[in-house]
């Protein structure tokens, strides 16, 4: 499933988030599994995946992995 880490997309269903490609080619992996529900926006900041639910509320979460993948 295709889905936008923008900060401005919502998430169209809920999604267990452990890994995901940000770019075609970088790679980001989850210290911890997030829990994502359907209309969470989710970005990448400074190293942190941040969730902003529609409330406004956003939980930063630190990216264990993160790499560049060379083709």
């Amino acid at each position: 499933m295709r889905v936008n880490f923008d900060g401005a997309t919502p998430v169209p269903r809920m999604l267990l988030l452990s890994e995901f490609l940000l770019h075609s080619d970088f790679h980001v992996g989850l210290d911890k599994p997030v829990f994502v529900a359907a209309g969470d926006r989710v970005s990448y900041e400074d190293g942190d995946v941040v969730v902003t639910r529609p409330s406004g509320e956003r939980r930063r979460h630190p990216a264990g992995n993160s790499y560049w993948i060379c083709r």
